[in-house]
């Protein structure tokens, strides 16, 4: 703990800083701004939060939030939801029974609470574990970027950002000492990122490399029993393992071991198993149909540009940063890219996007150049605060 003394302190001020302007931004949203809904009328005007303080303390509760909210609630009754893995809502149902198990204000308060939670335990991780790769002002930059990143806001509200990236950080820092327990410790992580979402199992490609690199190079052969090794592998079982106890239990309760799959086909998403990179195609097309400037063009457009920009960051910048990280990014990438939407194919890539964690490490470590920091906050943070609007007025961001 006294090695992680400056994590805390530096993840305290950047974690207090984003969390104000997050506030500031959502207040000023619901109480100056009039309310639309996509395709809808003026359907509120601005609210004086001491009279109507319902809407106002309900400002985040909109799309994924309310299905992992509905399903500490009530379980997997939706038979939609099941495409929202349950570790995220376990931990929001617990949360929702300690603040009192009212619907929805408990668990919607709860699950504020864990995704912040985890996004400070995040930053602590992340600057301790690239202070031990990088210097420390490398280490700063990349919380910075990381916490004004345009769609950053998907660490507050109450999705599974921040815990699955948080798993994701420990598993990492754990095997950077790489003991016997380490490395069950990690698996015993990547089960639960496994449970969070699917791309929990992407997991097991950095980790594979990290083992190979800690036990076969030629190097480090004569430094570990068989034991070790054979001990080792064995642990990396429990990431997929987290997936199958989830498809295991979705075949008792519903019959249908695939249900995930079939749900993510056939329900409000219609995903698709494709090769990766051909949701581009269609995506692309689609800006010449649209009409110039509508919200739906903006939309697209911007899904295309921020899955663009970490795709180009990754490419540019996979040099800079350790192999196993690389690979994780683009393993995520890939992963996310493989099941696009039928008809917006790029819809969410942004927010999946935010787990690449390198990028923003490359980010950091272009900004040893000039002014490229100011360029960088210049570009995200109003595009940060304008999606913190959008979301709280009830637009579709990511």
């Amino acid at each position: 703990m006294q090695g992680l003394r400056p994590a805390w302190k530096e993840a305290a001020w950047i974690f207090g800083l984003s969390r104000l302007v997050i506030l500031l931004v959502s207040y000023i949203s619901v109480v100056m701004l009039p309310f639309f809904s996509p395709g809808q009328s003026l359907v509120g005007m601005a609210l004086n939060c001491s009279h109507q303080p319902g809407p106002c303390l309900l400002a985040w509760y909109h799309y994924d939030a309310v299905a992992y909210i509905r399903i500490a609630y009530q379980g997997y009754s939706s038979t939609p939801d099941v495409a929202f893995f349950p570790l995220f809502p376990m931990l929001v149902h617990a949360g929702g029974l300690l603040l009192g198990g009212i619907f929805p204000y408990s668990y919607y308060a709860a699950s504020l609470l864990i995704s912040n939670i985890c996004f400070y335990l995040l930053l602590v991780l992340l600057y301790a574990l690239l202070c031990q790769e990088f210097e420390p002002a490398i280490a700063h930059r990349a919380l910075v970027c990381l916490a004004f990143y345009p769609y950053a806001m998907f660490f507050f509200a109450g999705y599974t950002e921040s815990l699955f990236l948080l798993l994701c950080l420990a598993i990492f820092l754990l095997l950077r000492r790489g003991k016997a327990v380490d490395w069950w410790l990690a698996g015993l992580l990547g089960f639960l990122a496994a449970l969070t979402r699917s791309t929990g199992i992407v997991l097991l490609l950095p980790l594979l490399v990290i083992y190979i690199q800690r036990f076969w190079l030629p190097r480090e052969r004569g430094k570990h029993t068989w034991l070790q090794r054979v001990s080792a592998l064995a642990s990396l079982a429990l990431i997929p393992a987290g997936l199958i106890a989830y498809m295991a239990y979705l075949g008792y309760t519903k019959g249908d071991f695939f249900l995930v799959s079939h749900v993510e086909a056939t329900a409000s998403w219609h995903r698709h198993l494709t090769l990766p990179g051909l949701a581009f195609g269609p995506a692309i097309g689609t800006l010449f149909t649209q009409s110039l400037f509508s919200q739906a063009f903006v939309q697209n457009l911007l899904d295309i540009g921020f899955t663009l920009i970490p795709l180009t960051v990754l490419v540019l910048g996979w040099r800079l940063v350790p192999l196993h990280y690389a690979l994780f990014a683009l393993a995520v990438a890939l992963f996310s890219l493989s099941f696009p939407q039928m008809a917006e194919p790029l819809a969410s890539q942004p927010r999946y996007m935010l787990m690449l964690f390198p990028i923003f490490v490359v980010f950091a470590l272009w900004g040893k150049r000039p002014r490229f920091d100011l360029w960088f906050l210049a570009l995200s943070l109003p595009l940060f605060v304008l999606n913190i609007i959008l979301f709280i007025t009830h637009h579709w961001v990511a």
